[in-house]
Formats: C-alpha cells, structure tokens, sequence
C-alpha cells in the first residue's frame, strides 16, 4: 500500500554467548588466545557465560516479529526489560542486521537511540548539525535552511560554537532531538531519551513529535505511560522476543501492567509490601469489591468494598485513602475518607466503603490504600500503606454517554460536570 513506510516481515534477530566483538582487536585477540589454549578468560564480560557450558550456544533476543507502519501513526513499542525492544529499534535504524527476515522503508529515517549518537566529540554542535544532516541524506542547503529554527528549538544557542564533548547530558538531548526531528525525516525513532530532558523540554518534544505524526511517522519506547498515552495510537506488545499484540493502545498497557488481576475481587495483604509505619499501630488485613465478579465498572459508577483492619494498639481518627495511578503514571487523583470509629487494641474492624468513580476516563487504574490520621499541622500520618492494594477498569457504554466515545489522548483522564448555558446577566 502507498501509505506503508516501515514494513517489517518475519524478522529475527540472533546472538551467541561468548561471542567477540569486545572495544579492540588486541582484547579479541587476548580472549580468543584463552579459548584456544583451555585458559581462564580474564577479559570476558558479565553475562558471557564463559565456563557455564553456554559459550558460543544461539538465542534470539527477537523472534519472527511482523508488523507494518503507516505514514501518520504514532506507534508505542511496549513490554519489559529484555522483550526485544531496543533490539527492534536497532534493526529498523539500521545499526545492525536482521539475521532472518526483512526491513522495507519508504524514505529517510531518523533515530535517536542514545543520548548523543552519531555527534562527533570534536566538532561543535553546529558542524554536529550538519554532520546528522549529511547521514540523514540532507543537502546542505536544506540544513541551512532549517538550521536557526534547529538552534532555537535546543536552546542552548549560547554553546551551538562549542565542541559536544563539553555539553551536558541535558544539552546533548537537546540537540540531538532538534536535529532528529527538524530534518524532515519520514521515519523518527525515539528511545527513551526524553527522560534526559527537563519536564518542559519533555512535554515541548512530545508536541513537536504530535506534529510530525500528522504527515510523518513516530516510534517510540518508553516505560513511561503518560508519555506513550500523550503521543501513540497504536502499540505493538513485544514478551521475550515476540510480538504478541498489535494494536490498540491501553490493550497493549493492559498487557504490560497484566490484566489477570482484573479478575481479582478478593485480596488478602498478609502477605504483600507494606510502607508508611508497616502496619505497626495499626494493619490492613483483608479488601474484598461488593457486588462485583470483575473489577471492571462503567464510567461514573462507584466502588463498593469493604476493608478489613486490625489495630494493634489504641488508634482515634482513623481515616481512609484511596489514590489512583495508570501504569506507569504519578498519583493522577485521591479520595479521602472522614475519620471512622477509634479502635481499641487487639481489635479488629469490617468496614464498607464507596468510592466515586466520577467522570474518571475509560482504562486500567491501580489503586493505592492508606489508612492514616491528620495531625493538629493537617499532616497526613500513615499507619499503614499497601502500594499496589487492586486494579481496575474503567469501561464506557456509548447509550449513556452521548453517543461519543472518550479518547483520552484528546479528552483527558476525566470529564467534568457539563457545561451549562446560563441567560445574560447571571454571574
């Protein structure tokens, strides 16, 4: 199809433990001298496996993966440490090869892996520009063209004459993702460098990224959700080596934070982490969702549980939190309780709750739980925390909700009252 830029077909990617290709030839040397002669190898690397019987043994760090990318699309590239992400990234960029499979493009790509690949530590950061340029296959005309908005979009305009080696990692990023993105490149790959950068420089990368979606293509890697949520509308899932999922967005968070514990409405804590004063006063023993067989609820509906507590020694004032987060994400809202009933040591208390889901957008939430008092300064003094206490969802029914469908990348996590059209005059 005329609109598929990246074409990604039945690619894998194989590497053997042991193998050479160390930071010079006199340390291959070295260790292939070792091998040769039955020798303790000084100079292998954690992680050869020399000795362990698995030297020069094959493994696929990605596995027959196949997937197409339209020109326009944001594209999340999700899953956990070691699933092949980074590994992807290089094939696509061309840093190294595909052992079985192909990679079609259609166009220039531009990628920024690292902080700082591909600048020369000699040159300044304006002979770097157009160094990046030149690889990218730009004339230099069209770099000059593009260079002050280049400079002003870094912000390091006072140091654009100085060699790179000197730069900051944050000045590095700048500029790397400057260039990246204002040389026009069909194909921009990201991975995770905006964690270098400072929260407006972050935020500033992400509209120039929305930007180029509109008539370009992004992929992105990052553990960040916020971020990917902000950015992608579409994700491909990858679980040690393979591609399990491609396609919609939060399904392929759901897979990342595992959707199992939706199934959950039952949790005993007797056995999970603890924080704020580990439950020493007081501990949270047992929560269990009333009137539900899933945790999965309709947007504006409410949360029943019940939350069972033992207290240890005498505690008054006893309230309740409950804060919510996507994966991923910073606490995104809180509810808070009144103080319920004081309770005597050795005491243990069954107590309902409801919790207002109101207005809270469609997806996955965790749900963090407290039980604390507030003290005459109005601090918050936790008695016990359970970090990660349940998961649930939030689903919308299109009859009840005008018809229109919630998008959070365009809408947000939450909908507020309706606006109301008043008669003139009125405050």
């Amino acid at each position: 199809m005329s609109d598929v830029v990246l074409q990604v077909e039945n690619v894998s990617k194989q590497y053997r433990y042991g193998q050479l290709n160390s930071s010079s030839l006199r340390t291959d040397l070295e260790i292939l001298h070792a091998k040769l002669h039955h020798k303790e190898n000084t100079l292998g690397k954690i992680g050869s496996m020399s000795g362990s019987g698995r030297n020069g043994e094959a493994f696929y760090a990605l596995r027959d993966v196949s997937f197409e990318v339209k020109r326009g699309q944001a594209i999340a590239l999700i899953g956990r440490n070691g699933a092949g992400k980074s590994t992807l990234l290089k094939l696509i960029s061309r840093i190294t090869a595909p052992t079985e499979g192909v990679i079609r493009y259609k166009g220039h790509v531009a990628s920024l892996l690292e902080v700082g690949t591909g600048f020369n530590q000699l040159l300044t950061g304006r002979e770097n520009i157009y160094l990046n340029g030149a690889i990218l296959g730009m004339t230099r005309a069209d770099i000059t063209k593009r260079l002050d908005e280049i400079i002003d979009f870094s912000e390091i305009g006072p140091f654009i004459d100085t060699p790179v080696k000197r730069y900051s990692s944050g000045m590095y990023v700048k500029l790397g993702f400057a260039v990246a993105a204002h040389l026009d490149p069909d194909i921009l790959i990201c991975d995770e460098v905006l964690a270098v950068g400072d929260m407006r420089f972050q935020d500033k990368c992400i509209q120039k990224m929305s930007q180029l979606a509109n008539e370009h293509t992004v992929i992105y890697v990052s553990h960040n959700m916020r971020t990917l949520r902000q950015l992608c509308n579409y994700a491909v899932y990858l679980d040690q080596g393979r591609m399990t999922y491609a396609g919609d967005l939060e399904h392929a968070i759901s897979l990342y934070a595992g959707s199992s514990a939706l199934q959950d409405t039952h949790y005993d804590f007797s056995n999970v982490k603890h924080e704020g004063n580990m439950g020493r006063l007081a501990r949270m023993e047992e929560l269990d969702l009333l009137n539900v067989t899933s945790c999965e609820y309709e947007m504006g509906g409410r949360i029943f549980f019940r939350l069972k507590t033992h207290a240890h020694e005498d505690v008054n004032n006893l309230r309740v939190s409950v804060q919510l987060n996507r994966a991923g994400t910073d606490v995104i809202a809180s509810a808070l309780s009144e103080p319920f009933v004081t309770l005597r040591a050795g005491e243990t208390v069954a107590q309902d709750y409801c919790l207002p889901l109101d207005g809270l957008a469609p997806g996955e939430y965790d749900a963090k739980l407290w039980i604390y008092f507030i003290d005459p300064l109005g601090r918050m003094i936790s008695y016990d925390v359970v970090p990660n206490a349940f998961r649930f969802a939030i689903t919308q029914n299109l009859e009840t909700a005008d018809g229109m469908k919630w998008v959070e990348r365009r809408h947000g996590l939450f909908r507020l009252h309706d606006v109301e059209r008043i008669s003139p005059g009125q405050p």
